[in-house]
């Protein structure tokens, strides 16, 4: 049932997946910022996500780019926070889903289908995708940081061909 359900995943992939950054290191909209960097987390406030488990549109007010991709907050608080301490902030595995990340691709992450889970975000292409990861999120996550160190710098397209 898995097999299947990635297969279908992978077959609309074309159809959800947003233009590649950089060598797809970051998941990116596919807008540009006012900064001119292309927007991560579809413009959510990352902070928000993980420190009040909510999702609030950021603003071009509050945003700073980090590793070549901008990021919208929705407070001058939040975009220092973030500012301070990227890393606990940046989703895990470059804003792609998790669980995509886990079958080895590399699916478009929404801030609308999140979950924090030991003080970091993870986003999820759907629910679907994230009921998937929450079934073992222990294994799942194990197995998507294994294989984020292998995909991290291949693009979407390349992914999609394997």
């Amino acid at each position: 049932m898995k097999n299947l359900l990635i297969t279908s995943i992978i077959a609309t992939l074309p159809l959800i997946s947003g233009p590649a950054f950089a060598a797809d290191e970051i998941n990116v909209s596919n807008g540009i910022s006012a900064a001119g960097a292309p927007l991560a987390v579809h413009g959510a406030d990352p902070v928000a996500l993980l420190n009040d488990a909510k999702v609030v549109d950021g603003s071009a007010n509050h945003a700073l780019t980090h590793d070549g991709a901008s990021y919208y907050f929705a407070s001058a608080e939040n975009m220092e926070a973030f500012k301070a301490n990227p890393v606990k902030y940046t989703p895990q595995h470059g804003g792609f889903c998790s669980y995509g990340v886990s079958v080895g691709q590399k699916f478009d992450g929404d801030p609308d289908q999140f979950l924090v889970h030991d003080g970091k975000l993870f986003l999820f292409l759907n629910a679907k995708t994230r009921e998937l990861f929450m079934e073992d999120v222990a294994g799942t996550k194990a197995t998507a940081d294994q294989n984020w160190e292998k995909i991290e710098h291949k693009s979407v397209e390349e992914l999609a061909d394997t």
